[in-house]
């Protein structure tokens, strides 16, 4: 993929179990040193893919970054 923001390495891997699909997303990321802004950034994207999905409310990029970056670094 690419984007404003640069070049990102993406895997989709699907898998089958009893008649349920799983979706699987994997980020391959050159280095961790981003890691606080892209983790927020993938929590909000799965979220409104549940939103959209359940019709439900869709979630305010506000309320994970930049809340959720300090946890997120903390992985790197």
């Amino acid at each position: 993929m690419e984007d404003e923001a640069g070049s990102w390495s993406m895997e989709l891997l699907l898998a089958e179990s009893d008649g349920t699909t799983e979706l699987r997303l994997v980020h391959h990321l050159a280095s961790t040193e981003h890691l606080g802004q892209t983790g927020p950034g993938w929590e909000y994207y799965l979220d409104m893919l549940t939103a959209a999905r359940t019709g439900g409310p869709r979630p305010d990029f506000e309320d994970y970054y930049p809340a959720q970056k300090a946890y997120f670094d903390s992985l790197a």
